[in-house]
């Protein structure tokens, strides 16, 4: 079995590619990889944007250049396009990732990445503020959620507490940008990789028990030369 646990940011642009990329990368091996998901925040706080971003329109503008990295992978989006929408404001890491430990709870991380992937789409396409309430709770109807429980779930201490021992786990481990993916509590994939070249390392590991035709640190050694 290898165990992937993959840290990520819902607002983080390129955890949106790598985590497209895995699911894509993992259908050929039911069975064989177990994924765990752990919350790391870029933007901890409200009050850490409004001291980059006084204004709303400031904060549009902050949103669209990170918006804007993925048109390196998807030549055809427009973040000028979602921006316009005009939702997207004031939004901060904490409000999601609380409420992906809300999918947790009720279904372990299956239901974690299924919140999560609809969230990014709804951020990244749809433009829509995933810190606001009601936007939450629309997300989890769309994961087939218990509203109720998730209502009581997602703005809970026990919800901020999880994302909290996740991001103490992050830091333990030296884990210090997202997408980050620990492999067998060993090895750590930094970073936006190719489908290839997870499909490759998963077929090593199967085969080899260790990666062989591409190339990954230990976690421990993956930042020391930085």
């Amino acid at each position: 079995m290898i165990t992937l646990v993959f840290y990520h940011d819902v607002l983080c642009p390129f955890c949106y590619v790598m985590s497209k990329r895995l699911q894509k990368a993992i259908k050929d091996f039911k069975g064989e990889i177990d994924i765990i998901h752990k919350a790391f925040m870029l933007l901890p706080s409200i009050e850490e944007l409004r001291e980059i971003a006084p204004t709303e329109e400031e904060a549009r503008h902050i949103f669209e250049e990170e918006f804007s990295i993925l048109k390196r992978f998807y030549p055809d989006y427009d973040p000028k396009a979602v921006i316009g929408k005009g939702k997207i404001t004031y939004v901060w890491s904490l409000p999601p990732q609380m409420a992906c430990k809300a999918a947790e709870f009720q279904g372990g991380s299956e239901a974690h990445w299924r919140y999560f992937d609809i969230a990014q789409d709804k951020f990244f396409k749809e433009g829509e503020n995933i810190a606001d309430d009601n936007v939450l709770i629309e997300i989890a109807k769309e994961a087939g959620l218990d509203l109720d429980r998730f209502k009581r779930d997602f703005k809970s201490k026990k919800a901020r507490l999880a994302v909290e021992e996740d991001e103490a786990d992050a830091k333990a481990k030296g884990i210090r940008g997202v997408p980050a993916i620990l492999v067998n509590d060993y090895w750590l994939i930094r970073g936006v990789q190719s489908e290839d070249f997870l499909v490759t390392l998963f077929e090593d590991l199967i085969k080899y028990g260790e990666p062989r035709r591409v190339q990954l640190k230990a976690y421990w050694e993956a930042y020391a030369t930085q």
